[in-house]
């Protein structure tokens, strides 16, 4: 298999706006006629995806996101260049395609089904894993326009997460249902992402983009703005948006030093060292800088930061200040954390790294918060909520009344 998935090369795509349209065969016949401009949603746009990567999408509303996607899964033909995508391919850019209002969940399940080419067969043996992904097992044989907007999503999301493909197409759909139902979402996709699939990701919620992808493109009025690491496109994005076209990064540099020492790489790996960005609390988990030595330099300390990413909030943070490393530092290596449980719970993070001198006053690399993880729940920290794992272990104990003996 090639070692590219996706090839877009000078791809360009217009639609029609109309000011004035015909609308009967006497207007065409008194001479008028149609009259419309041309819109360009995409203009000469080319990028590559590796296979088993996965690549974000942003941009603000109508720069030509979703219809970048509609190209990628052949919806839409472009007006000139070319769209290559090697294997077999999942979108889901619209949920309920194939949903009937009047049906019954079941019935929906086997016409969704039937819409993205499985068999009756097919869609039997795998029935009861999409009905327990989705949640709402005892309102299947209720019509789906008596279910909330949350149960006719999650079952959408279950019907169509359900196929195996080579390419998955999203477009905004992991804001669907609770915070429950969204982990389940991202522990899914990153199922798809740890199995070598390819994965194209459109969405509005950045943190989103920096956890669950590799890579990002930045598409604006139609053109590729940037194409690279998640990170750097999201900042390029955000300095964008906050501070006018031009500006670098919003209020401050996410990453700044005088690159004496430079962390080349953060790595996740989960409790099985595969490299992942989905931990589990109460897990082993660990933590991998990559870094190089720019200049002879023997007083440096590494240190790392976790944040919540919905709020803010600093969870945990630790440095090498009191751990006795090799002097002088090789010039390349990787410093390693090793956590044993990992204490947090579930929800998205960010983390924060960083090489200084041992009294702060020299900053050689800082990277604010440009590493995003997801923590999924595990068998230890089910019944826990808030922020941090907290081992321990109940028991009862009986009342003893007194003046009573036991004896």
């Amino acid at each position: 298999m090639s070692d590219i998935a996706i090839e877009v090369d000078d791809v360009w795509k217009s639609f029609r706006v109309y000011q004035e349209r015909t609308h009967s065969l006497k207007e065409r016949f008194l001479g008028r006629s149609n009259k419309y401009e041309e819109f360009w949603a995409l203009k000469g746009v080319s990028f590559e995806v590796p296979t088993g990567s996965t690549l974000g999408i942003v941009g603000p509303n109508g720069s030509g996101k979703s219809t970048a996607l509609k190209v990628l899964a052949r919806i839409l033909t472009p007006n000139r260049g070319q769209v290559r995508v090697r294997g077999s391919i999942a979108s889901l850019l619209e949920l309920g395609t194939g949903f009937h209002p009047d049906l019954t969940g079941r019935e929906n399940v086997y016409l969704a089904s039937a819409v993205l080419g499985r068999t009756e067969k097919e869609t039997a043996a795998i029935y009861d894993s999409i009905v327990d992904f989705a949640g709402v097992e005892q309102f299947m044989e209720l019509p789906v326009k008596n279910y909330s907007s949350g149960m006719y999503a999650r079952l959408a999301f279950a019907v169509s997460i359900s196929v195996e493909p080579d390419v998955l197409l999203l477009d905004e759909v992991l804001a669907v249902g609770d915070e429950e139902f969204q982990m389940k979402c991202f522990d899914r996709i990153g199922h798809f992402r740890d199995t070598g699939r390819t994965i194209v990701l459109v969405s509005h919620s950045l943190d989103t983009i920096r956890t669950m992808c590799r890579d990002a493109i930045w598409i604006e009025r139609g053109e590729l703005k940037a194409y690279g690491p998640s990170d750097e496109v999201v900042a390029g994005y955000l300095g964008d948006v906050h501070l006018g076209p031009g500006s670098a990064h919003p209020a401050g540099a996410p990453r700044w030093g005088t690159g004496g020492v430079a962390v080349t790489e953060v790595r996740f790996l989960d409790a099985d060292g595969r490299a992942s960005t989905t931990l589990h609390g109460g897990r082993p988990a660990t933590i991998e800088l990559d870094y190089e030595l720019h200049a002879p330099i023997d007083d440096v300390v590494f240190g790392i930061a976790i944040h919540r990413a919905d709020n803010g909030v600093l969870v945990h943070g630790q440095n090498t200040t009191n751990v006795p490393l090799e002097r002088p530092l090789p010039r390349s290596g990787t410093m390693r954390l090793a956590i044993e449980d990992l204490p947090l719970l579930k929800g998205p993070y960010q983390l924060t790294v960083a090489a200084h001198d041992s009294s702060g006053t020299t900053t050689y690399d800082w990277h604010e918060r440009e590493h995003g993880f997801q923590v999924m729940d595990s068998g230890r920290t089910l019944g826990q909520s808030g922020l941090a794992y907290l081992p321990g272990q109940w028991s009862v104990e009986p009342v003893r009344s007194p003046g009573l003996s036991m004896a």
